[in-house]
């Protein structure tokens, strides 16, 4: 069992939060941040092969963007949608774009048909639909209608589907959290992996772990629809066992420079206020980190090279424009090293989180001025 081969592999990523005529669904582009984020972290899929897609104009620009990923995989192919999943009066399900109505659904929404068969024909050995759809944006929002996720439609040669619900339960997003419910619990998996999985997680071990956190988290239970053996194939490196220090040591992951999953579930980040920064320039200077050898260690060249953006960044006046943001901060790669000193993985982890936070901060001040989180 490996890994995808990330050269011939391709992952296309949708999303739309805003509607015309329909409620917003603001967490659908986190969604996709996070998502193709994980998907380049975790699974070897580089950047340019893990395309983004959020409030498309129109149907030909999906299908547009659906046809190149199609083309380009020959490995795996992997295409996820997070928005507002309609049905209409035939019972067909149509995933909306911003100009989606139910009035006129057949001509502005993109047919759940079209994307099966573009997926059916893809020369990809491995095809996977991952469907995050969500109806209505009140406090706790409604993803899917009774029978928008119907199995029957979503049948692939050679290929799984994994929907948010069944047919005949809602799946959540809740008001104020980043991501829904499903996406974040899929998140979740990725990064923290599997106890009751080896070193590499397969889709089938990805559908457990999102079946136990949603009886864990009293959520719909999200369904799975497989040809063949598709769902044996390995999605991602089990950062469970790499945690424990079972995991194997492979150039997959030196190549990502992945961060160590931890056991216990990550704190919650407490905001500060709006005027107390949470470190400084000269903190980010004096930082020493703890070096290893014959383990798992960062490269002490690059994070030293990153830190010191860093510093120029903070001392930047936190109102105004910012040189580095919390997602470039959130999206930094190290390679990884063993036989020669490194920094302390997990010590650059929390000194980094500290950052992000930092510069959430920062946007947190400069939105009202700028429009942008």
């Amino acid at each position: 069992m490996r890994l995808p081969d990330g050269a011939r592999s391709r992952a296309l990523l949708l999303g739309t939060a805003a509607y015309d005529h329909l409620a917003p669904v603001p967490a659908a582009v986190n969604n996709v941040e996070a998502m193709r984020e994980a998907l380049v972290r975790r699974t070897g899929i580089p950047a340019a092969h893990c395309e983004a897609l959020t409030n498309a104009n129109d149907l030909t620009e999906v299908g547009a963007a659906v046809e190149r990923a199609a083309q380009g995989a020959k490995d795996l192919l992997l295409v996820y949608f997070s928005g507002h999943g309609l049905v209409d009066d035939t019972g067909m399900l149509h995933l909306a774009l911003p100009q989606t109505s139910q009035g006129l659904l057949p001509w502005s929404g993109v047919p759940f048909a079209f994307l099966h068969r573009a997926i059916q024909t893809a020369r990809a050995e491995a095809k996977v639909i991952v469907l995050d759809c969500c109806f209505s944006g009140i406090a706790t929002q409604v993803l899917a209608d009774a029978e928008s996720l119907i199995l029957g439609q979503i049948r692939v040669s050679g290929h799984v589907t994994l929907t948010s619900s069944p047919a005949n339960s809602p799946s959540y997003a809740f008001e104020g959290k980043r991501h829904t419910a499903f996406t974040q619990a899929f998140l979740d998996v990725l990064k923290h992996g599997s106890r009751r999985a080896g070193a590499l997680l397969t889709l089938d071990d990805v559908f457990l772990e999102l079946e136990r956190l949603a009886v864990e988290r009293d959520l719909p239970r999200p369904q799975k629809c497989v040809t063949h053996t598709a769902d044996k194939l390995a999605l991602a490196e089990n950062r469970y066992q790499v945690a424990r220090g079972s995991g194997p040591i492979d150039d997959h992951a030196s190549r990502l420079g992945s961060r160590p999953a931890t056991e216990e579930p990550e704190p919650p980040v407490v905001p500060a206020p709006p005027d107390q920064a949470l470190i400084s320039a000269g903190a980010v200077r004096d930082v020493r980190f703890k070096t290893v050898r014959l383990t798992e260690g960062y490269d002490e060249d690059e994070v030293d090279a990153f830190l010191d953006q860093v510093a120029l960044a903070l001392l930047e006046p936190a109102e105004g424009p910012q040189r580095l943001s919390a997602e470039e901060v959130r999206a930094s790669l190290f390679t990884t090293t063993r036989l020669r000193e490194g920094y302390d993985m997990e010590e650059v982890d929390s000194f980094l989180d500290l950052i992000e936070s930092e510069f959430e901060r920062r946007q947190a001040i400069t939105a009202p001025e700028t429009g942008k989180a």
